[in-house]
């Protein structure tokens, strides 16, 4: 009776909040739900019929779990999945509370979460997880999670809870470690075409010696055009001996393909791989490699990220015993998320928004922007709590890779003098940039300067993301998930 009441309560109060545009109903619903049966999530979760699989890490968790929903859907799979990306407990609870009938009952094969790294040990008490998929360890949101061994140590524990099989990012060793003492399948990416070869096989040999420092590329107007892409890279260490891991080869970050030279410890060799990699303006190509077959997929998404993205979702679906064919079909038919590398028109202009929230991950979308010779962009940042408040990231993206874009860039968003001031130290022409603080006047100016032939790449903070939506919808276009 009290899951029943629950769920009678979340239902008509989301659809409350979406009647008065209030919102999407992503979080609030699941608060009152779980506030009359704290045991809500937990009974419906094991009502899906083949088990609940999570994905949790720093960057590409929304990309990642939509193009895992895809190839799910392409198998005939029914799913529950919080698309939105509320993924705090709260709203992982109200995406089931959505799906479920109005007397409880949720018809699904799979429960499908994007999970917060925090918030995955709290879900795994509650929830049996089948399979954790783990993107990427990035820094992000120091004031929230601390350095990386905390996040990590807290998605380490998402995993043991339920001895959940593990699909791991090979070539992040900050991630390849985790879950020792679970099944595990490895990923990784093995070599990238000729024209966009952006590992460099010197990168260890400009390694310094302290945890987690840089490395800048001599001349990244230079990477900007195409090799190498390695530019800044975060180091890490062995967990075994401590030792400084040595990389024969980086793709950005900490990602690539390492050694530690004082007790032998390595990279996994991958279960599943990536090669041949081919990066557009606004796709890749790639060759998935499994038990010794390869198989072509075409993504409609730019950048190595999302290659990484696709490849993590490909892994996780051959775990569960899907073909090549309809991994395959799924990743080509993806259709994007809310502000992940998601293609919409406003007024007749083509906009590509890209969230970001971290080095890491403004780096490659900046890297991806850049690469598009038809690219006029915005950036957009507040500091919000949902964004966290430390803004001292914008520092260690590679900002200096927007030397090579010629065009004005419009910075907007509670910190847009941060921002300009961050443009200026990358040495980007101050008559280059272009200061709107109010989010909407800068969409606008970025939409009346384009050509017909251009599109807007708006990068903005996740609270910016919010207010797009709004904005976007003013203006007669709607993003996904609203």
């Amino acid at each position: 009776m009290a899951d029943t009441l629950a769920i009678i309560a979340g239902k008509l109060s989301a659809r409350a909040i979406r009647a008065v545009g209030a919102g999407l109903g992503s979080n609030l619903p699941g608060r009152i739900s779980r506030a009359i049966s704290p045991r809500v999530l937990a009974n419906l979760a094991r009502q899906s019929r083949k088990g609940v699989l999570a994905v949790s890490g720093t960057n590409g968790k929304s990309t990642t779990t939509g193009l895992v929903s895809s190839i799910l859907r392409h198998a005939g799979c029914k799913i529950a999945h919080n698309r939105q990306g509320a993924n705090l407990v709260t709203g992982i609870t109200a995406s089931l509370v959505d799906s479920a009938d109005w007397c409880g009952n949720l018809d699904v094969d799979y429960c499908l979460f994007e999970i917060d790294e925090a918030a995955l040990p709290i879900v795994a008490k509650e929830v049996p997880i089948s399979v954790v998929l783990v993107t990427n360890l990035f820094r992000d949101q120091l004031d929230r999670f601390g350095e990386l061994d905390t996040t990590a140590l807290l998605i380490g524990r998402g995993i043991t809870c339920n001895k959940s099989k593990a699909v791991l990012n090979a070539d992040d060793p900050n991630v390849a470690q985790l879950g020792a003492d679970c099944e595990r399948l490895f990923y990784g990416i093995e070599s990238l075409s000729p024209d966009n070869s952006s590992g460099s096989p010197h990168a260890s040999e400009a390694a310094e010696t302290s945890s987690f420092k840089t490395v800048q590329s001599p001349d990244p107007a230079t990477e900007a055009s195409g090799t190498p892409e390695a530019g800044v890279q975060e180091l890490a260490y062995c967990p075994t001996c401590s030792a400084e891991y040595v990389y024969s080869i980086t793709f950005y970050g900490q990602l690539g393909h390492y050694a530690c030279k004082s007790c032998g410890s390595q990279r996994p060799v991958p279960d599943i791989s990536g090669s041949d990699v081919h990066l557009h303006p606004s796709s890749s190509t790639f060759a998935l490699g499994y038990k010794g077959k390869s198989y072509a997929v075409s993504l409609p998404l730019p950048g190595l990220f999302n290659v990484y993205n696709a490849l993590a979702a490909a892994s996780l679906c051959f775990s569960l015993g899907l073909s090549a064919d309809v991994i395959c079909a799924g990743l080509t038919d993806y259709s994007t998320l809310f502000g992940r590398s998601e293609r919409v028109t406003i007024l007749e202009r083509a906009v590509w928004i890209q969230l970001i929230k971290n080095p890491a991950g403004a780096s490659q979308a900046v890297r991806a922007a850049v690469r598009d010779p038809h690219s006029r962009i915005l950036i957009a940042i507040n500091d919000n709590t949902a964004d966290g408040r430390d803004v001292s990231w914008l520092w260690d993206a590679e900002f200096e890779l927007l030397r090579a874009h010629d065009k004005p860039i419009i910075v907007t968003g509670q910190r847009c003098y941060d921002m300009a001031l961050r443009l200026k130290y990358a040495a980007i022409p101050q008559g280059n940039i272009t200061i709107i603080p109010e989010l909407d006047r800068a969409l606008q100016a970025g939409l009346d300067t384009m050509r017909s032939d251009e599109t807007l790449w708006v990068l903005p903070t996740y609270t910016c993301l919010l207010d797009l939506q709004k904005i976007t919808r003013s203006m007669g276009s709607t993003l996904s998930g609203t």
